[in-house]
């Protein structure tokens, strides 16, 4: 129980509380203006200061006119009446003042200032021990109830605070609604853990299928089957590689041999040439032996008689001279032919006979480069093999990746089956445990709207889902209202099953909106409940919020308020003084 407020600067206004219903007044002096504000009097930083000492961040105080500002919190932990003073700088030092048997958590005491201490997170695990029933330390599970996440439940700060009953943060993860919501109503909570694990690990699983469909991580794509068709085929050339390489032979002049036979290729063709050449003049002389004949005596008579001359004897005999000259011609050139045609088959056939020789030399050489190879052909050969294996055994990596996540997936999904099974009948084994939050929350809206609102949790493929309906839903008001229901029943089963938080918070932002109706009849149920069970309903509230009109009989509300904040001037508001904060 929180018995109250104090702070280490006179202007403050002390708030000290009781059982019950606990209210915040924000009020407007008679002589305010219209431009004075109850915005900026106090009542959302109270309970900033109170999340505070209960091991928030305090991010929102943490500012510079409040740097010298220390809080103490008047209130029971573990059955010990105790004061915790908790300053803002530096914010991770706790004060303890009173006794404080049986904490799990022991102060420490400072050797300078002789008072009994303890750092933030030693204090947040006294409290969750305290307030929840956590364990000092789970190194079990990797997802677990938080103190700071339960205890947010109960005091709800800020405008996303009070947009859905299940979530106290607007970046809040589903499976911190799940975990949480499952631990304060009595379900298993580990499931919800569990459930988060799968989903873990299937969106890992999700993520290296995409990156190795988009190539974002190296290796072979493609489906099963056409790696398959990959390995089959490299898998052949890999087999064809070791065997050359198992009957390569190196030769030690392989470099030598292989210019003595590129040098032998060189002259064979040379000498072909050559012969081609002689043989097409072969051609020629020979033909021209053939067609080569001296003229016929008879026939040059003939043309002279036909010409009707007559030769005297002086001139025939100087015919028959030129007659005999030609003659004289003709065969000298036939001689000339004759010699140079043997000249030319003779060379013909020395150069074949030599392009034979050669080519018997050649092929010696070329038979030796082709049963042994050089010692860089040997090598290349194997860095091409080195490189084929490396590919095939990057597409078997690759398919057993592909077939692994595969199964890894079936199995994800198998196990979200069975999850779900389980989860049910475990479900259906608690039904006594949380028949009971659902009772309390019907009867909560049903003191609201005379109309029973429900409570529904159900268990799905991805964890327990949960909703609360009440009649004429939609509206602002009655959203809020949901959370009010929802809040309050959380008081309730919590006392009820061996839970030791007895007090809950809300801000002002919980009955903005709301019909003045029903704000009056959340008061009175909020008055009713929290003093049956002996635990607090503390909230603030703004003067023109207070719904008397609407009060039942015999309900007196000025005797909940235990501090009014006023406008007229500064030193009316919870701190004496005006700044500039955040949601106010």
């Amino acid at each position: 129980m929180i018995h109250g407020v104090y702070a280490n600067k006179p202007s403050f206004h002390p708030v000290v509380f009781t059982t019950g219903l606990n209210i915040i007044l924000a009020d407007r002096a008679d002589t305010s203006s219209q431009k004075d504000t109850r915005n900026g009097l106090g009542k959302s930083t109270l309970i900033e200061i109170i999340d505070f000492c209960l091991g928030s961040t305090g991010e929102s105080l943490r500012i510079e006119p409040l740097e010298d500002w220390a809080f103490t919190l008047d209130i029971t932990i573990a059955g010990n009446r105790v004061k915790v003073t908790r300053a803002i700088k530096p914010h991770n030092r706790i004060v303890i003042d009173g006794p404080t048997t049986d904490w799990i958590e022991q102060p420490d005491v400072d050797d300078k200032t002789g008072e009994r201490i303890l750092n933030l997170e030693r204090w947040k695990t006294l409290l969750g021990w305290d307030l929840f029933g956590l364990p000092r330390s789970d190194d079990i599970h990797k997802y677990k109830p938080s103190y700071r996440s339960l205890i947010s439940y109960f005091i709800r700060k800020g405008h996303d605070a009070y947009s859905k009953p299940f979530s106290h943060h607007r970046q809040q993860q589903p499976w911190d609604i799940q975990l949480h919501i499952a631990f304060l109503l009595g379900l298993n909570w580990e499931y919800a853990a569990k459930w988060q694990e799968l989903k873990e690990q299937g969106q890992a699983l999700d993520a290296m299928y995409q990156a190795i469909k988009t190539g974002a991580m190296e290796g072979a794509l493609g489906s099963v089957g056409e790696l398959e068709a990959e390995r089959v085929r490299l898998e052949g050339q890999v087999e064809i590689e070791h065997e050359t390489l198992v009957n390569f032979k190196v030769h030690p002049q392989y470099e030598i041999v292989q210019k003595e036979a590129d040098q032998i290729t060189a002259t064979i063709h040379n000498l072909l040439n050559q012969n081609i050449t002689e043989r097409r003049r072969l051609a020629r002389y020979q033909e021209s032996v053939t067609l080569e004949h001296p003229p016929s005596d008879i026939a040059l008579e003939k043309l002279y008689a036909e010409t009707g001359l007559v030769f005297p004897d002086s001139v025939r005999r100087t015919l028959e001279g030129a007659k005999e000259f030609h003659k004289k011609i003709v065969e000298n050139r036939k001689s000339f032919l004759e010699t140079e045609i043997n000249r030319l088959e003779r060379q013909i056939q020395q150069r074949d006979e030599k392009i034979k020789d050669l080519t018997e030399a050649r092929a010696t050489s070329l038979a030796i480069l082709s049963t042994h190879g050089a010692l860089q052909e040997m090598t290349k050969l194997q860095e091409k093999h080195i490189e084929t294996q490396g590919h095939l055994e990057r597409v078997r990596a690759r398919i057993s990746e592909i077939k692994d996540l595969t199964s890894r997936r079936r199995d994800i999904k198998t196990a979200k089956t069975e999850l779900e099974k389980v989860a049910e009948q475990d479900h259906e084994q608690r039904r006594d445990i949380w028949a009971t939050a659902i009772r309390f929350f019907n009867e909560n809206s049903q003191a609201l709207y005379k109309t029973p609102g429900s409570l529904v949790i159900d268990i799905t493929n991805v964890g327990y889902k949960y909703n609360v309906e009440i009649e004429r839903s939609g509206s602002v008001g009655i959203g809020k209202m949901k959370i009010f229901c929802f809040d309050l029943m959380l008081l309730q089963f919590i006392n009820r099953h061996a839970g030791r938080i007895n007090f809950l918070l809300h801000d002002s932002l919980l009955y903005d909106g709301v019909d003045s109706r029903q704000r009056a009849l959340a008061l009175e149920r909020a008055a009713e409940v929290s003093q049956g069970l002996g635990a607090q309903y503390i909230c603030t509230l703004n003067s023109d919020m207070i719904p008397r009109a609407d009060f039942s009989d015999g309900f007196n509300f000025d005797q909940h308020v235990r501090l009014k904040l006023t406008d007229k001037d500064h030193s009316g508001s919870l701190l004496g003084f005006r700044f500039e904060r955040p949601g106010e």
